[in-house]
């Protein structure tokens, strides 16, 4: 993003009471830009900050959209989603209407160009995560917010037929992609800022706080100041506790998350990432799904379902048998897995996939393959327990 475009967001943010660090630079990268330190800047400096009056949330765009759509246009059924995906596409509709009230910060968002999203993949990108979990969540979330974008677009168009052919679904996920990529929870306005997402909490977008790229582990604090709403002593405002030397990218901490989230919704990824999951879903067990982690994280649950699968009574006492059918039913499932994850080896960057693209996708299915793999040794331990149970009872068992 060019200089040009951010210094109106700095000008802005100072107006209405919020702050960029004078001594940061917004440096132009393939994906937008990155935050750069100009000069050594000392453990606890406040990088950015955001009044509350420009935190764009649901309810203020319900009134920006209810000023320019009218009372009639059912706008109280929107999803937080759709919402601030709307508000902010009007900005790209109409050049100046008093009721959209954040131009500089559209302004400085990410082209559609740079978003790497899977949403945002071409057919040949996408088709290479087929057999994974990330394949079908896209096509799921794609689903959904096509559904999404076409309430809103019969609204809009029944209000203003120009703005209805402006509103396109190109248009749509490119806010919605900021959205998603951007957005943090509501409960960092709350008097103890939280990074965690209560079911009550929803999506807010802090502009300039929003601009640093993520770090995991990176020790940061989000501080709230509170007064009156409207007030620029109302801010929230983000300090870096490790001392960042010039010419070095100042980075946010976005918290834990697996590659599959980080792909999804933002669109890197990161190599051998700690935090990476695989969600397992067994049949018959209503449907229930698990979780599971780096070295057979959590898979103790999904071993108590396939177990409970063998048992069929909550009360029965599992015999050996009963573990070696479960060892046998988990072994089988994660060996089906591996067989249709699909192999980063023979990926080749060419006219229709991105070698950033193949970076996600090498990165993603390394640590799904490596999740699966560990989820091989512990079925291989529980059947060694079963067979500990049958020699205590005077069995010896011969497996195949």
């Amino acid at each position: 993003m060019s200089t040009t475009v951010l210094s109106p967001l700095k000008t802005w943010l100072e107006r209405y009471g919020g702050y960029i660090h004078p001594q940061i630079q917004f440096s132009q990268v393939d994906a937008g830009f990155s935050v750069v330190a100009s000069q050594d800047l000392p453990p606890d400096s406040k990088i950015a900050s955001c009044p509350f009056q420009l935190v764009v949330t649901k309810d203020s765009a319900l009134v920006a959209l209810r000023t320019m759509l009218g009372d009639a246009t059912p706008l109280q059924s929107w999803s937080p989603r759709q919402l601030i995906s709307s508000y902010l596409c009007f900005h790209w509709i109409i050049a100046d209407n008093s009721s959209l009230k954040h131009g500089p910060y559209v302004d400085s968002l990410p082209s559609r160009d740079k978003l790497r999203t899977p949403l945002h993949f071409t057919p040949k990108e996408l088709e290479l995560f087929k057999g994974s979990n990330l394949y079908g969540a896209t096509l799921d979330r794609e689903r959904d917010w096509r559904v999404e974008y076409e309430q809103c677009h019969a609204a809009i168009a029944n209000v203003n037929e120009e703005w209805g052919n402006q509103f396109t679904w190109e248009l749509f996920l490119t806010a919605a992609t900021h959205l998603s990529s951007r957005a943090f929870p509501s409960t960092l306005m709350s008097e103890t800022p939280s990074l965690t997402s209560p079911t009550d909490s929803e999506p807010i977008l802090l502009p300039g706080v929003d601009s640093l790229n993520h770090a995991r582990g990176a020790p940061v604090s989000w501080v709230s100041s509170y007064g009156p709403i409207t007030s620029p002593e109302s801010t929230i405002s983000l300090v870096l506790h490790n001392a960042i030397a010039a010419g070095e990218e100042a980075f946010n901490n976005y918290g834990a998350k697996p590659n599959s989230e980080l792909i999804l919704g933002y669109g890197f990824s990161l190599p051998d990432n700690p935090d990476d999951t695989i969600v397992l879903k067994l049949g018959g067990v209503e449907g229930k799904k698990w979780e599971v982690g780096r070295d057979a994280r959590e898979a103790e649950q999904v071993w108590d379902g396939v177990l409970a699968m063998m048992l069929g009574s909550p009360d029965a006492e599992p015999t050996y048998e009963d573990y070696l059918d479960a060892a046998a039913a988990l072994t089988e499932m994660v060996e089906t897995l591996l067989d249709k994850l699909p192999h980063a080896s023979a990926v080749e960057v060419d006219a229709g996939i991105r070698e950033d693209v193949v970076g996600m996708f090498s990165a993603y299915v390394k640590g799904q393959r490596e999740i699966l793999e560990s989820l091989v040794v512990f079925a291989r331990s529980k059947e060694e327990v079963g067979i500990s149970m049958a020699r205590e009872e005077g069995i010896e068992v011969v497996l195949d």
